[in-house]
């Protein structure tokens, strides 16, 4: 088992690709702690890896308030007495036409794409500086790393918050990886291409995701969505010691996304 005894927390654990990312960690013998606003969910999900012989902690977490976020990792180390990997999981998307974009738009997707990414490093820093031993991997976007000519049936101009925050997430791995690999400490990002999750048809009938399925397979070269599973064999190796003299790298996990310019 590739993570055996570690604990390795996944914010946003509780769906989509946090929790496929949360359940792989934990069939590697990993203590998977899904951290996650939504406590029903979390607890559905911590039943589910449990159900399937894994370990699992769910702990409700705001990752936005930067306090009680403190206060969780010291509470999770008093209990656990470490914590060996962090997943930036947790993220939203809003996208409206550009023209329409507010800065209340700006600011909930900045606070949760960008300064919770942030805000978590900064609080389990102290933690993996004092065992010498850390892998932080953030979440980003094939979205950070160019742009693609429409969102649905919006102008590239849609993603602006969202593409501008994952951009930053990207920056932001190196400049953790410089500030923390002294002290041990990797820290890697993913950027995820078009994956199917639970999100795809909440705000669609089946022929608009059926579309929507065809389109986005179209602008790979794979031509078809990505798997959870996939993504979370990504997150597997940049969490286990198979990637140890890698850091501040973004690995594109997207199929080989062909629209970004």
């Amino acid at each position: 088992m590739r993570l055996k005894d570690k604990v390795a927390v996944v914010t946003g654990g509780a769906s989509g690709l946090g929790k496929a990312i949360a359940t792989r960690f934990a069939q590697e013998g990993a203590i998977a702690v899904v951290a996650d606003i939504n406590p029903e969910t979390t607890a559905r999900t911590v039943m589910e890896i449990e159900a399937q012989g894994g370990r699992a902690r769910g702990h409700q977490v705001d990752v936005t308030d930067a306090l009680r976020l403190q206060q969780f990792f010291d509470a999770l180390i008093a209990s656990e007495g470490r914590i060996d990997i962090l997943v930036n999981n947790a993220g939203v998307t809003k996208y409206k036409a550009f023209d329409a974009i507010s800065d209340p738009d700006w600011d909930a997707v900045l606070r949760l794409d960008l300064k919770a990414v942030f805000y978590c490093a900064q609080a389990v820093a102290p933690h993996m500086t004092r065992q010498q031993y850390g892998k932080i991997i953030n979440i980003s976007s094939s979205l950070g790393t160019g742009t693609t000519p429409h969102i649905g049936t919006l102008s590239a101009g849609a993603a602006a918050p969202y593409a501008s925050a994952k951009s930053a997430v990207i920056q932001l791995t190196k400049i953790l990886a410089r500030e923390l690999g002294p002290s041990g400490v990797n820290v890697n990002c993913l950027a995820p291409g078009f994956f199917l999750t639970p999100l795809t048809a909440t705000t669609r009938t089946p022929e608009e995701v059926e579309e929507h399925v065809r389109v986005r397979s179209e602008m790979a070269v794979l031509k078809r969505p990505g798997k959870l599973e996939e993504l979370a064999n990504a997150a597997l190796f940049f969490a286990s010691d198979e990637s140890s003299f890698v850091t501040g790298q973004t690995l594109c996990v997207d199929g080989g996304r062909s629209d970004r310019m």
